[in-house]
């Protein structure tokens, strides 16, 4: 009974320590980007990764040619 009050206990100090995380860290990251420059940064960021995320999506990765063909994969000795 000892072992699970203590499992639980953990478990419960766990989950609050890592709210209490990212708690904090969502506060720092919303007072970086007060002034206008930070704004236009973030939002630069955040364009870029959109793009990226349509670049390289999953279809164009798995159903792409791509750079090697079939006989760049073999082994050449």
């Amino acid at each position: 009974m000892g072992l699970v009050t203590v499992f639980l206990l953990a478990l419960v100090g766990t989950v609050i320590g890592v709210t209490a995380f990212l708690v904090l860290r969502e506060r720092s990251r919303r007072r970086r980007f007060d002034d206008a420059e930070g704004l236009l940064i973030e939002q630069q960021r955040t364009a870029h990764a959109a793009r990226m995320r349509a670049t390289y999506s999953s279809m164009s990765v798995h159903h792409g040619n791509g750079v090697i063909g079939d006989e760049g994969n073999r082994h050449r000795s």
